[in-house]
């Protein structure tokens, strides 16, 4: 119960720590007078205003441009960094909440929509959007609670796709979004690049529900024995690409401003301030004096902090109780213990994150439930008893 009312509370926390600092370290306002001057930051570049012709939608893409931009142009090296590790996060859970959304016991329920949470996180924050989701999961859903090798299955077609449909609807935009302006990629193309990026989640909602409707027809023997093994082969796979994403980047996050310490005769003396693992990972304070930022990329920075900490957080929580829930059906009580578990989890995600760790739980929670409750223990008797 305790943590089904902590994710609500976490995405109230947003409204403070994220657009209550944003608001009073002056970030807001400073964005506020670029869509006033119609310059992009830092940039004698023109401003786009439209893009869909639909007045509310393109005043927000254009903020969220704005937003972006310093992010995307290298002007804020700290920036850049932090995101790099934001950006493997972000895919990952989200690799995590598809999952999730795609298992039959969630079939038509309101989990097994992501691609509204995942809208409301590109304007409202994943931090917001994400808690929101494991928390309506934890109280409707009986995978959470009663796991059972049926109800976590997912269709093997979506399994196989997941991958392949991450990387064209999530990494491919990403990367699109980050080509530095040159004589083929203008301001004006940028801006656009950006604002196709802003609905990836839905992208990969309408991709994944295309390959379920095409494929799935031959993958229809997901209950006999070897279709078993194969969705969980397949399933492997998704766990080994979501941990693989998010470790990398984390690696590379932390790696490049701890070097600035280590060995700092490598870097230029201008990034060494920039990247110092200080500056990278600073926590900016919503409470005491307000600390005004010099520009829109550093207010962005001070965003993405929290948005980071709160999401990542919130992930690891509703994982951690997926795993319990299942270690309390199989075995009566969580294996290891409390101590083993929370110094593995402490461990995991100082080497690959918050939602590292989560991963790492949450695909030991399949295998034991696919293992132990079903699966191919179950299934194997009885392909026996019918030969």
């Amino acid at each position: 119960m305790a943590t089904k009312l902590t994710l609500p509370l976490l995405s109230l926390l947003v409204f403070y720590t994220i657009f209550y600092t944003f608001e009073i370290n002056g970030a807001s306002k400073l964005v506020k007078e670029t869509v006033a001057t119609g310059k992009l930051p830092a940039s004698d570049a023109s401003l786009r205003q439209t893009y869909t012709g639909i007045a509310p939608l393109d005043r927000l893409l254009t903020i969220l441009v704005i937003f972006f931009w310093p992010l995307t142009d290298g002007s804020n090296l700290s920036l850049v960094i932090h995101s790099i590790g934001f950006s493997g996060t972000f895919g990952s859970a989200w690799v995590l909440i598809t999952l999730e959304s795609w298992r039959r016991g969630n079939a038509w329920k309101l989990v097994a929509f992501p691609m509204v949470f995942g809208l409301v996180a590109q304007a409202m924050t994943i931090a917001f959007a994400a808690p929101l989701y494991f928390a309506v999961q934890l109280f409707s859903s009986a995978t959470a609670v009663i796991p059972t090798a049926e109800n976590v299955r997912v269709p093997r077609a979506v399994l196989k796709a997941i991958p392949l449909v991450f990387v064209v609807g999530y990494m491919v935009p990403t990367g699109l979004m980050l080509i530095p302006v040159s004589d083929n990629v203008t301001p004006d193309l940028k801006q656009v690049l950006i604002a196709l990026w802003q609905p990836w989640p839905a992208y990969v909602s309408i991709l994944l529900t295309f390959a379920h409707l095409a494929f799935s027809p031959f993958t229809a023997n997901d209950s006999t024995l070897e279709g078993s093994r194969a969705t969980l082969r397949s399933l492997r796979w998704v766990y080994a690409f979501a941990f693989a994403n998010t470790a990398l980047t984390h690696i590379i996050s932390w790696v490049i401003p701890l070097t600035t310490v280590a060995v700092p005769w490598i870097f230029k003396e201008e990034f060494l301030q920039p990247l110092h693992p200080l500056v990278v990972f600073d926590i900016p304070k919503p409470w005491g004096a307000p600390v005004l930022v010099e520009d829109v990329g550093a207010g962005v920075h001070a965003f993405l902090r929290w948005d980071y900490i709160i999401s990542s957080t919130a992930t690891l929580i509703w994982a951690l109780s997926l795993y319990r829930a299942a270690h309390r059906v199989v075995y009566g009580r969580v294996r290891p213990g409390c101590v083993v578990l929370l110094a593995k989890i402490a461990a995991l995600t100082a080497l690959t994150g918050p939602v590292g760790a989560a991963v790492e739980l949450l695909w030991e929670r399949d295998e034991l439930v696919f293992n132990e409750l079903g699966g191919s223990k179950r299934t194997a008797p009885a392909e026996k008893k019918v030969a």
